[in-house]
Parts: structure tokens; sequence; C-alpha cells
């Protein structure tokens, strides 16, 4: 007994000797970095649990059970400053909404800060290395995979993305009667990103398709909701390492896309072999798994890869689009602009440069993605000890010492409504903000829903390109938008993506019946 005791008291020592030099350590650095670059504490707030947080993370939960988690965010930047120290069921992590830091972040000092120490294998077996998990030589790589797939002449093919559009708008009601928008949206984005990805679309928006499209969708958005949670667990994330329904869901999710890398490789094996391409009659075009397929002949890199790729392929425009129609639908005048802008149009082909120039169109998204983001938080792990330009002191203007290891998150929802850059009005959804003479907030830094830097997202101007061919026609079709929602404020339901957790309940009106309404 004695023998086990002093085994226990040593230990005890041990650990605290551990901590004293940490801290000791994490002090030094911190005396050095206010010698040489005047760095100054950020503002903390006062958690009552000094361990993990668990107060201020039952805040968090609360509101984010509420709808209202981007909101509860915004509330403590009012009351502690545009960047300030946290902890939420987390060791001590920054949030910032300054634009200075978040172009620290993502391009100044890009190489100080990664993912991989948050995401790693957070998220494994479901999604494994890849472009979404991946620092360094192997995000290089894995981007570099992905790049060519977003040149012009792929995001200016709209002819393959009408052919979906086309079903889409069948699909919706002509009789004015209510229907949730929001499912239509996924299916057509599930189904133009696994063209665009596999070379072969599940054709989900079809009467007869062969796949379980529902069935389907419920297993992906079921294996991001497990990754999501287990990346807000943290350090409990080992609470979820027995959840037979998330295992259940990903398997189906990776049955479909091992499938698809089968198919990429056997036409891989089939080239070397005889030196024809079996699919050499189809149309020439880029397709990011065939092309995988090139460099890499291993089934599991290929999905782990792919999958990466796949879930902002499919729920980025999709959930964008649906926020469109949202907002259109509780602005009714806002709509009115839209249509007389496309009617100006007649019967113009819609080619990327006649999209590019319809003024209102593009004020239209713009606001949506600036008040819903697809990602309204952005976090980041500092990958060496470094020095963000301003947060630090009781005026937030001082440059802030982040340590080795320490996570910082970008607040985009907070930035995007800061009344500082976007005024007094910066919650209401007013598109004419974004007319001629307004501010340069991209150059600034303050509007940022892609991100910006080397790790802004390389399907921009494809999600851009096709929003405004989608609302064009949809306009074009329909002279009127309802809401038909009785609950008229945005509620938000948080996976990897934020959404609407109400859908888009709407009614639409053919054009030349809005008399019969």
């Amino acid at each position: 007994m004695a023998h086990t005791l002093e085994l226990a008291g040593a230990i005890l020592a041990l650990y605290l000797v551990s901590v004293a030099l940490k801290t000791w350590s994490e002090r030094s650095r911190f005396y050095e970095a206010v010698r040489q670059h005047g760095c100054k504490p950020a503002t903390r707030y006062p958690n009552w649990d000094p361990f993990l947080g668990l107060d201020l993370f039952a805040i968090i939960w609360k509101a984010d059970r509420s709808g209202h988690r981007s909101q509860a965010y915004t509330s403590l930047h009012k009351r502690y400053g545009p960047t300030f120290e946290m902890k939420a069921l987390s060791s001590a992590q920054v949030q910032t909404a300054q634009p200075e830091n978040i172009q620290a972040i993502s391009a100044s000092n890009f190489n100080d800060f990664g993912v991989g120490p948050m995401r790693g294998n957070v998220g494994a077996p479901f999604l494994d290395r890849g472009i979404f998990t991946e620092d360094g030589e192997f995000w290089k790589y894995s981007r570099a995979l992905i790049r060519p797939t977003f040149n012009r002449a792929e995001i200016a093919d709209l002819d393959r993305f009408e052919r979906h559009v086309g079903r889409l708008i069948a699909l919706i009601p002509r009789d004015s009667s209510t229907f949730d928008l929001q499912p239509l949206v996924k299916r057509l984005f599930l189904d133009t990103s696994t063209e665009f990805l596999f070379g072969q679309s599940i054709e989900s928006l079809l009467p007869q398709t062969p796949f379980d499209t529902a069935e389907f969708m419920k297993a992906f958005d079921r294996s991001l909701l497990g990754l999501a949670l287990r990346l807000i667990a943290g350090p409990l994330k080992f609470l979820f390492v027995f959840d037979p329904m998330w295992k259940k869901a990903y398997t189906k999710v990776h049955t479909f896309v091992d499938k698809q890398v089968a198919i990429a490789l056997d036409r891989q094996r089939s080239i070397a072999e005889t030196g024809k391409d079996f699919n050499i009659g189809s149309p020439e075009r880029y397709i990011l798994l065939h092309e995988m397929a090139l460099n890499s002949q291993d089934p599991y890199d290929l999905r782990a890869q792919i999958l990466n790729v796949f879930f902002p392929a499919r729920d980025t425009a999709a959930i964008a689009f649906g926020n469109i129609i949202f907002e259109l639908a509780r602005h009714p005048h806002v709509w009115d602009e839209l249509c007389a802008e496309v009617l100006s149009i007649g019967s113009q082909q819609l080619t990327f440069e006649l999209l590019k120039s319809l003024k209102t169109t593009k004020a239209i998204i713009n606001e949506t993605l600036r008040l819903h983001l697809p990602a309204s938080r952005i976090g980041r792990t500092a990958l060496r000890d470094t020095v963000l330009p301003v947060g630090g002191g009781s005026d937030g203007r001082s440059p802030l010492f982040i340590r080795k290891g320490q996570v910082v998150e970008m607040d985009l929802y907070t930035l995007q409504r800061n009344p500082e850059f976007w005024g007094d009005d910066a919650d209401e959804f007013k598109p004419q903000r974004w007319g001629e003479g307004r501010p340069l907030w991209e150059a600034k830094w303050q509007y940022e829903p892609f991100l910006g830097g080397m790790r802004m997202c390389p399907a921009q101007n494809q999600v851009l390109t096709q929003l405004s061919y989608l609302l064009v026609r949809v306009a074009q079709e329909f002279c009127l938008v309802q809401n038909r929602d009785k609950v008229l404020e945005y509620v938000e339901e948080i996976k990897m993506t934020v959404e609407s957790r109400n859908g888009v309940k709407i009614a639409l009106v053919p054009g030349g019946d809005q008399k019969q309404t």
C-alpha cells in the first residue's frame, strides 16, 4: 500500500513539474513577443469552469438547439470585443472577427496556421486524408488535383447544368401550392456534383432513378452530423466512439463512392492494357475522379480525396440558393427588381459573360452570402508561435501573441454583420448596398463568404455562376414568389455547413398567372 502511494505521489509530482515547465515556457515566449512586437493579452471570457469551460459550452449548446448559435457568438463579441479568448469544452482559444486577423491567418501568415491538428483523424473512418483535413505537402498535392476542375471552361459549361435545371423546374408545383424548395435544390446539386466529380450523375431528379436518392442523402447528412459533433466535442470526442448509427450512415456513403472509384480504376487499367478509352465516344471533359486515378491507384486514398471535395460540392451551392429564395420570399420588392432585370435580357442565351453583367442578380447573391454564409466560423490551429496584428489590449488594437497549438476561430458571421463596416442596417437584407460607389469590402477582408488566401474555396466562381444561372431561370419561369413559412426569422441548422432548419417553404406563381392568385 505504501509503495502504491509513493508511486502515485511520484506521478503527481512529475505531472505538476511538467505543468509548471509548460507554464514557464509559455510565459517566457509571451514576454519575448511583448518585447519584440508589443503584444498584449486579449480580453478573456470569465469562465467559472477554468479547465474545460463547460459553463460557456452550455450557453452555446443552448443557442445551437434554438437555432441561434451564430448570434450567440456575435453577442459575445459585442460584450468582450472583436477578438477575445475563451474556453468552451476546449483549451483557451481565440475568437476573432477583425479583418486584419482574418487576412493574416488566411494569407500573410498562412504558413503559421493549419487545420491538421484540429481535423486530422477526427472524421476517420468517414472522412480521411484530403484537402479538408490536411496541411503542408499533402494539402498542396490535393489542391493541385482539384484545381483544373474549376477552370473557366468547366464553370462555363452551362449546357449540362441546364439539363438538370430543367428537371428541377419541372418538379416545382405550378398551382401556387406550398412546397419546400430546399430538398429539391439539394437533389439538383447532388446530380450536378456527382456528374462533375464522377462523370456520371445520380439523376435523382428523374421520376425513375435506379438509385435510392432519399436514403443516400439521409446517410450523407447523418455522416456529416457525426463529423460535426466530433469536431465540436473536442476532448470529449471519445464519447462518440461507439456510434452504430454513424457507422451505418458512412458505410452507405463509402459503398457508393467505392463503386465510382472502382469504375475509374477499371477505366485506367483498360487504357493501360489496350491503349484505348472505352468512353471515347463521350464528350471530352475533365472528370475529377478520373484525373485522380492517373496519380493514385489506391482505392482508399481515392475515396478519401473525393469525399473531401464531395460534401462541400453537394452542399454549398444548394444551401446558398435556398437562402437566396428564403430572403426573396420575404422581400417581394427585390424579387420584382430581379424579374425586371431578367425581362430586360429577353431571349438572349445565358452565357458566362451575360450572367456576370447582371447587376441586380449579382447584388442579391452577394447580399444573401453576406447574411448567410455556408460556414459562419472557420477554425485554424497555430503550427508555431506567431503574432496576429490586432486583438490584444483593452481596445483590441495591439498585436496578439498566439502560442503553438492554440486554436483561432474566424467569426465570419460577425464580421459580415459588423455595423462599423456595413452600417446600422447591417442585419437587414438590402441588395442595393452593392450598388455603384460602394466600399470595397472584399479588398478590405470585410466580406469573405468563400474565405480568401491559399485556402480560398476553389469552386467559388463555379458556385457563383451556377447560382446566377439558376436564379435567372427560376425568374424566367415564375413571376411571383410567396413565403409560406409561419416562422419569418432564419433559424440555423449547423452541421458542417449552416442551413435553414425550417427549409424554404414557399409558393411560386408561373408567369402570366399572377392575376389569378
